[in-house]
């Protein structure tokens, strides 16, 4: 089927049918309202793709890729765009307040493909995959209501991810429509032009492009849990279903210039049941994180509790023991005064037998006193802290 730029061949919900069987399943796991709105922004960023790889020359793909920036701006100007296709675009840049610069480097990804091009190293390819797929990650948080800068930079590193699982399945078609997407710091460029490198020379490099594709599926992976309950089970999926073609392509010793690797059907219902338990236990854990929330308070609160009672316990103790400890020291002075003015010659021992058991208690009950004090002041200190 030929492509046509100046007509609209098929609606919004048949793109990302026709174009993504693994995509089509997670979108249709999505919240009705959201689903359509992703609908949407799949199409006009497969249309866009095609209207450039499809183009009869360079100068005809970076005319095209001119009238659609230039669309963009209509949008964001609130115009209409003057290409029917850049309408889904349209419906929900500005209602979910898409920053313009994602469809821009959306893009600038394209008009790299335009001229055959060859990663120099690898920081040009993550800036190639940010622009090809990272974009579209970030433009799907705003439309499922994530703004979370941390939810957002995990929802960048899934879409690189899958865009490099991509690069790594089409290596052989790539390379034979002239796209060098693998780094010359991986894989040397073979001379001539119609030459292509063999599977001893390319499975080295695809497995390092496996390898930093699965460092970002990881870091997409922790994202799942800033997601809203209602869409994270279908990125979860879709997640998953991109990372088994990388797992298909290890399986095949990264054997990529021998056919193109493909997640069966009978694989993707097993990624289903296991996304569907991840997704259960992933629930039931924030059940059990409300459940334990309120009783972490009640704990809290009792011990705190506990300890002012302890503290009022202890500072009573204080209290008790430094009133019986001067007391004491009171009436051991009354019977050192006694013992030095007796009344009777046959009692003047006793008042100094007295006053050193009055003593002697008298720094008995000091040293409890104090220690009570201490224990007080301790407790007090804990109390404030918190």
């Amino acid at each position: 089927m030929s492509f046509d730029f100046d007509e609209l061949p098929v609606d919004d919900a048949a793109v990302i049918k026709k174009h993504s069987r693994s995509f089509s399943l997670a979108a249709r796991l999505l919240p009705a309202g959201v689903r359509t709105d992703v609908e949407k922004l799949y199409a006009w960023c497969r249309w866009c793709d095609d209207a450039v790889d499809e183009a009869s020359d360079v100068d005809a793909a970076r005319k095209r890729l001119e009238l659609l920036r230039a669309d963009v701006h209509r949008i964001y100007a609130g115009e209409n765009p003057q290409h029917p296709a850049s309408n889904w675009l349209g419906d929900v840049a500005l209602r979910y307040r898409i920053p313009i610069e994602l469809p821009l480097d959306l893009l600038s990804g394209m008009e790299t493909d335009t001229g055959n091009p060859v990663m120099a190293s690898v920081d040009d390819l993550i800036l190639y995959c940010y622009q090809a797929a990272g974009t579209v990650g970030l433009m799907m948080c705003h439309i499922m209501g994530v703004t979370n800068p941390a939810a957002l930079a995990k929802a960048k590193s899934l879409g690189m991810a899958m865009q490099l699982t991509n690069i790594a399945r089409d290596v052989d078609e790539d390379w034979r429509s002239g796209r060098r997407y693998l780094p010359r710091d991986w894989l040397s460029l073979v001379p001539g032009k119609d030459l292509k490198p063999t599977n001893v020379q390319v499975r080295s490099a695809v497995k390092e492009l496996l390898n930093l594709a699965d460092e970002l599926y990881v870091q997409g992976h922790e994202g799942l849990a800033l997601l809203p309950n209602d869409v994270r089970f279908a990125i979860r999926l879709a997640g998953s279903v991109y990372r088994e073609i990388g797992n298909e392509i290890f399986r095949r010793d990264f054997a990529v210039m021998n056919g193109r690797a493909f997640v069966s059907r009978r694989q993707k219902m097993f990624l289903f049941g296991k996304c569907f338990a991840d997704e259960l236990t992933f629930r039931f854990r924030q059940i059990i994180r409300l459940i334990e929330k309120p009783i972490t308070q009640f704990k809290f609160f009792t011990n705190l509790y506990l300890q002012e009672n302890n503290l009022m316990k202890n500072e009573t103790r204080y209290l008790f023991y430094l009133g019986i400890s001067l007391t004491l020291v009171m009436a051991a002075t009354l019977f050192v005064l006694v013992g030095l003015n007796p009344k009777e010659t046959s009692y003047e021992s006793l008042p100094w037998i007295y006053s050193i058991v009055c003593a002697f208690l008298a720094a008995v009950t000091g040293l409890l006193a104090r220690r009570y004090n201490g224990l007080f002041e301790l407790e007090s200190v804990k109390i404030n802290s918190k």
